[in-house]
């Protein structure tokens, strides 16, 4: 009987500790957006839908408060620039389903780290921010039961190819050109005898 109630105990246990790492993750997950004060104001910046996945269409999310209370009308006094590795989009700040809430669509077509640019003004504070939220990932960390080809490896490889097929060619034509010296080599010595 002992025995029968400790095994209970330990599952129990085991149980609970699962499920509050299984609350821990979430919460991690939660705090993948930056939080940004502008003066009275909070931004909280990140991803609409995360984890961000190569060639997913997402969003990135602006939510702005002031004194806990949702900030409106900022699509028409900020400007957003997103910028990957020396590119720049300029996005359109569009409004969300909730109030301060505020959007710019992005289709990440490469992993790595993103940045938001924000400018403008905020009522009569000045917005000059560049915040870097969560990295965009390949997608082969959801596929499953198999990732397919990523597709910088693909394009490394085609290059590779590339290179290669130009050598070829090259080396197919000086085997030509010496295949015709040969050619008229033997002609001349034919000639001859």
């Amino acid at each position: 009987m002992v025995h029968v109630i400790g095994r209970r105990l330990i599952v129990l246990v085991l149980s609970f500790g699962f499920v509050f790492s299984l609350a821990g993750t979430q919460v991690q997950l939660a705090l993948a957006h930056e939080r940004v004060e502008v003066g009275d104001y909070v931004l909280i910046v990140g991803w609409e839908s995360e984890p961000v996945i190569v060639g997913e269409r997402n969003a990135m999310l602006i939510e702005v408060t002031h004194d806990e209370e949702p900030v409106t009308g900022l699509e028409a006094t900020l400007d957003v620039e997103v910028h990957y590795a020396g590119r720049e989009l300029l996005g359109n700040l569009l409004l969300g389903d909730d109030p301060g809430v505020y959007l710019v669509e992005v289709f990440p077509t490469v992993r790595g780290q993103y940045e938001l640019r924000l400018t403008g003004s905020i009522a009569d504070e000045e917005v000059d921010l560049l915040v870097e939220p969560e990295e965009v990932l390949p997608a082969a960390v959801l596929q499953f039961p198999e990732a397919l080809p990523d597709t910088r490896d693909l394009q490394s490889q085609i290059e590779s190819l590339q290179t290669q097929l130009t050598t070829a060619y090259a080396l197919a034509a000086v085997g030509i050109g010496l295949g015709a010296v040969g050619i008229v080599l033997s002609i001349i010595t034919m000639r001859r005898k």
